[in-house]
C-alpha cells in the first residue's frame, strides 16, 4: 500500500508542477499574470462580487454518473442539486448481498465562479442470504471543490475537492469520529466530441461508506486511496456515453481490500439544466460487487 501512496502522490505534484510551468510560460507573455490557481482569483475578487462567467452559457454537468466527478465549479449563484439510486451485488463464498442505496443526494452550491459548497447524504440497506441484514443512514458529507486549473496545452483542466464527515449516521455504518479526504479531478478535451478523465484521492476510513467499513469500525483505523480514468464520448447533442475503470485500496487494515471496477454510464440531457443518468458496472477482483446498477439525475437553478 506505500507504493499505492508513492505513485499517487507523485501523480498529483507532477502535474501541479507541469502545470505550474505550463502558467509561467503563459504569463511571461503578458503584463500581469492571474493567480495561477483559478479559485485564488475568486478569493482575491470575493469582496467585489465580480463574476467572469456566466454558468448557463454550458450545460449542466453532474458527478453522478461514473466515479470520476467533472471537473468544473456550478458556477456563482448556482444550486443544484443532484439524486438517485444504485443496487450492487455480491457473491462471495456461496452467501449472496444485494445492497441498495438512495437518495444519493448532494447539494451543490455556488459562492463565486470556482468556489462551490457541497453536502453529500445517503441511506443503505444489506441484504445476506445467511446471517442479519443492516440499514441506516450514511454520515453527512460536507465538502468545498475548487477549480484549480483551464486546459492549456497538455495542462489539464482540474479541480480540487476538500471533504469532511459530519458523524450523523447510523451505529451500524459509522465510525463516530470527522473523516477527512481530498479528490484532484483532472480532464483533458481530446476532440470537440471526447474527453479523457481522471482522479486522485484518498480519505480517512473511506468516509464512512458503508461498503468500505470493516466490521469493528470505531476502533479500525485505515486509509484509503482511490484512482480512476474515464473516457467521454458525445454520440448526440443530447447523450453522452462514459467509460470507466477506478479502484479504491486500503492501507492500515488486518485485512486490506483492493477494489477494482469497470463500468458504463450514459447522461441524456433532457434540457441544458436538466440531466439523467443510467449506469453499470462489474467488479474486477475479489474485494469488489460483482455488479452494480444506477440512475438518477441532476437539476440546477
Amino acid at each position: 500500500m506505500e507504493q499505492h501512496s508513492f505513485f499517487l502522490f507523485t501523480g498529483i505534484l507532477l502535474t501541479l508542477l507541469g502545470s505550474h510551468a505550463a502558467a509561467e510560460e503563459c504569463c511571461s507573455n503578458r503584463c500581469s499574470c492571474e493567480p495561477f490557481f483559478k479559485f485564488l482569483d475568486d478569493l482575491r475578487c470575493f469582496p467585489h462580487g465580480t463574476c467572469q462567467r456566466d454558468p448557463y452559457e454550458e450545460r449542466i454537468e453532474t458527478e453522478r454518473h461514473d466515479f470520476t466527478q467533472s471537473t468544473k465549479t456550478v458556477g456563482r449563484g448556482v444550486v443544484q442539486v443532484e439524486a438517485g439510486y444504485s443496487y450492487f451485488y455480491k457473491d462471495e463464498d456461496d452467501e449472496i448481498e444485494d445492497s441498495h442505496t438512495t437518495p444519493e443526494a448532494l447539494l451543490r452550491l455556488g459562492l463565486s465562479d470556482d468556489i462551490e459548497f457541497r453536502l453529500r447524504w445517503t441511506y443503505g440497506w444489506r441484504f445476506a442470504d445467511t446471517g442479519e441484514s443492516e440499514d441506516s443512514a450514511q454520515d453527512l458529507i460536507w465538502s468545498f471543490k475548487l477549480g484549480m486549473t483551464d486546459q492549456q496545452c497538455w495542462m489539464p483542466e482540474s479541480a480540487l475537492e476538500i471533504r469532511s464527515t459530519v458523524p450523523t449516521g447510523g451505529s451500524a455504518w459509522s465510525t463516530g469520529r470527522v473523516e477527512f479526504g481530498l479528490d484532484y479531478i483532472y480532464g483533458w478535451q481530446l476532440t470537440e466530441n471526447m474527453t479523457l478523465y481522471g482522479s486522485s484521492g484518498f480519505s480517512t476510513s473511506g468516509l464512512d461508506d458503508f461498503s468500505l467499513l470493516p466490521d469493528e469500525q470505531e476502533s479500525d483505523h485505515f486509509i484509503m486511496w482511490s484512482q480512476s480514468v474515464a473516457l467521454g464520448v458525445e454520440l448526440t447533442d443530447r447523450t453522452t456515453l462514459y467509460s470507466e475503470w477506478f479502484g479504491l485500496f486500503s492501507h492500515a487494515l488486518e485485512d486490506e481490500f483492493t477494489i477494482s471496477i469497470f463500468n458504463l454510464g450514459v447522461d441524456y440531457y433532457v434540457t441544458d439544466d436538466f440531466v439523467l443518468d443510467l449506469r453499470a458496472g462489474m467488479g474486477l477482483t475479489n474485494d469488489s460487487d460483482d455488479f452494480f446498477t444506477g440512475a438518477g439525475g441532476g437539476y440546477r437553478f
